[in-house]
């Protein structure tokens, strides 16, 4: 027997939806909608971002050569120190009449000619941008979703400049390059997504915790290999190894420290200088920074090749814009 089925009229959802588009682009237009929405991102975003790196001028703990406090290496933890901020080149380009004051000012202070002195800080902007570029190219940073990234460029760049005099020390004392520190910095700060707020908590946070992305397993093994009965988180509990996690300022240490256990186990020399190594060498200790056991690179999901092949990137620029800093 044959069953007749009704036709499906689709002009009056159609119009209705149509009716319901032009509702909300009205709405939007009278009461700005998607300007109040923006706000609120915004503000989510500055409130996340102290939360993952911290408030400014806050009591904390810094590297001093003089401090009382426990020693590393020739690196010594001071706490409850305000850091001071130092004033830098904005990475805003638009505003080019404060960025010429600010040119002049810093060209005061000099002993060159202009066109020479010039010269480096153009470069140098030129490397700023470019760095800017390859994130903003990169697959797994390009979502049309702009809120899900924690940290942006600016935020990124400003929090390295501030954490630059630790990033220096600690990157001495563990015989890496500061560029290659950094770039690593840089790479999982710029990553960072809304999931990684959770890390850290139990059942439903990632493993990896702060700026440096390590887990606790991973600071435990890395301080064994590099540092043995002498590591200074020997005796601590599991809880204060994370809140050293979370702290941005410690977190550049344990990120240098990963680094050199990876080139430890790799070459098999505990003096190792990673300094000294190769290219090939650089990419597999970044390979084994990131661990990712995949063996697809599928959206946000990176295999350990890509992403050491992407950081390395980010190294050679970063060694760029260092030389190109002490020139300006």
């Amino acid at each position: 027997m044959k069953i007749f089925m009704p036709k499906k009229k689709i002009m009056f959802p159609l119009v209705t939806l149509i009716f319901c588009c032009v509702l909300l682009y009205s709405a939007n237009n009278v009461f700005n909608i998607t300007g109040l929405l923006n706000t609120k991102i915004d503000i989510i975003k500055e409130k996340e971002m102290k939360f993952m790196f911290g408030e400014r001028n806050k009591l904390g703990d810094q590297y001093s050569e003089n401090s009382v406090g426990y020693n590393v290496g020739n690196v010594n933890y001071q706490e409850n120190v305000i850091e001071p901020t130092e004033s830098t080149l904005p990475y805003d380009l638009t505003n080019q009449q404060q960025n010429y004051i600010l040119l002049q000012n810093q060209y005061k202070n000099t002993n060159t000619s202009w066109s020479n002195f010039l010269d480096p800080a153009a470069q140098y902007r030129a490397t700023s941008i470019e760095l800017k570029k390859m994130i903003d190219g990169d697959s797994y940073r390009n979502k049309s979703l702009g809120f899900y990234y924690v940290f942006d460029y600016d935020y990124t760049m400003d929090a390295l400049k501030e954490l630059d005099p630790i990033i220096e020390k600690t990157a001495e004392a563990q015989k890496t390059p500061k560029a290659l520190v950094a770039a690593v910095l840089f790479r999982e700060m710029m990553f960072m997504g809304q999931e990684d707020l959770l890390d850290g908590l139990p059942v439903i946070g990632g493993k990896s915790i702060g700026i440096c992305q390590i887990g606790l397993e991973n600071a435990r093994f890395n301080e064994q290999i590099v540092h043995g009965e002498e590591s200074m988180i020997a005796s601590k509990t599991d809880d204060e190894i994370m809140l050293m996690l979370q702290n941005p300022k410690q977190a550049v240490y344990f990120c240098a420290v990963q680094l050199r256990a990876r080139a430890i186990k790799q070459t098999g020399n505990a003096e190792v200088n990673l300094n000294e190594l190769d290219e090939a060498q650089i990419h597999k200790i970044l390979e084994e920074y990131n661990q990712s056991k995949i063996t697809n690179t599928i959206g946000p999901m990176k295999t350990k090749t890509e992403y050491a092949k992407e950081t390395y990137k980010y190294y050679k620029l970063f060694l760029k814009y260092y030389d190109l800093e002490k020139a300006k």
